[in-house]
């Protein structure tokens, strides 16, 4: 009710020039034009995968946002394609604008908070993923990766840390906890629960590698955040995740846990790689930065303004 309601007449009542809705939701209608960021469509192809009430809410709302809108920023070529595809617009009214890592956070001497660690049961060597527990993120397949890994001999006594936690909107924990269960990994694998932003930095720089096999990403945020903390990545190749990794990922197919295995068990074994993946990372993400960001996302509020 306040974005669709109260949100159009305080818009009205103080003469603004532009609304930017910065996370999907903008009012149907509005006195002034609007700019939409929409990070990527997941809840149109996956709808199974989030709770009813929110796919429902963004099926109804969304048509007539986007189709008011002056303009749509996303963050990745993959997402333009998935917009325009979904809901009919021209590409000249989407925008690619790709996001940032904020390098005075991330980078390789970023310390990690060891008492804080030491509460959670981490220790040195381990594999990191950084994400909400939802069935996009394909943490199952991790597990099974590491399951097979462990039942080789080539594990290593690692743990796998899962940073991040359930959300109500979205499906997907309690299959996680299930596989945890299933593959008699309780003591290879921590659970942090929700990460406060002060410890990421450090999380992300002390990791050995990270790991994202989301099936389906508008951008990846922690593969830049990781690459920018000096930490090899590995992560699926579907959606936008080529685009945001680009030559200094390491990629693999989502539903195929042999692979993924083989490829931390390189990262893990072989020294000259793993550095060369950090390199290249650490290289990579110094293309992304937040002022670059709010350069383009101003030139969009500029052209708008203009029209």
């Amino acid at each position: 009710m306040w974005t669709h309601v109260h949100l159009p007449i305080l818009l009205w009542r103080k003469g603004f020039d532009l609304l930017h809705a910065p996370a999907f939701v903008a009012p149907v209608v509005s006195p002034c034009p609007v700019v939409i960021t929409i990070h990527d469509i997941s809840y149109l192809l996956y709808p199974s995968h989030f709770a009813r009430w929110w796919v429902a809410y963004l099926r109804s709302v969304m048509p007539p946002a986007i189709k008011s809108a002056a303009a749509i920023i996303c963050g990745s070529q993959n997402s333009k394609r998935d917009i325009v595809r979904a809901y009919g617009v021209t590409g000249d009214k989407v925008r690619v604008v790709p996001y940032g890592v904020d390098h005075e956070r991330f980078h390789p001497r970023a310390v990690l908070d060891r008492e804080w660690a030491m509460d959670r049961g981490i220790r040195d060597g381990y594999v990191l993923h950084v994400g909400t527990f939802s069935y996009r993120k394909n943490i199952p397949i991790l597990l099974q990766a590491v399951a097979r890994l462990r039942t080789r001999g080539k594990w290593q006594g690692r743990q796998l840390v899962l940073a991040g936690s359930g959300n109500t909107a979205l499906k997907g924990g309690r299959q996680i906890l299930d596989s945890i269960r299933d593959l008699d990994l309780g003591s290879d694998v921590v659970l942090t629960g929700h990460t406060p932003d002060e410890h990421m930095p450090g999380l992300y720089a002390h990791a050995s590698m990270l790991i994202m096999p989301s099936l389906y990403e508008g951008f990846g945020f922690p593969v830049l955040e990781a690459m920018a903390s000096g930490t090899p990545v590995i992560c699926s190749n579907t959606s936008s995740l080529p685009e945001v990794g680009g030559d200094a990922a390491l990629y693999f197919p989502p539903s195929d846990a042999d692979l993924l295995a083989n490829a931390i068990t390189g990262l893990m074994q072989d020294s000259k790689l793993a550095e060369q993946k950090r390199n290249l990372g650490l290289e990579w993400a110094r293309r992304f930065t937040w002022k670059e960001t709010a350069d383009q996302t101003v030139e969009v509020y500029r052209d708008v303004a203009r029209s």
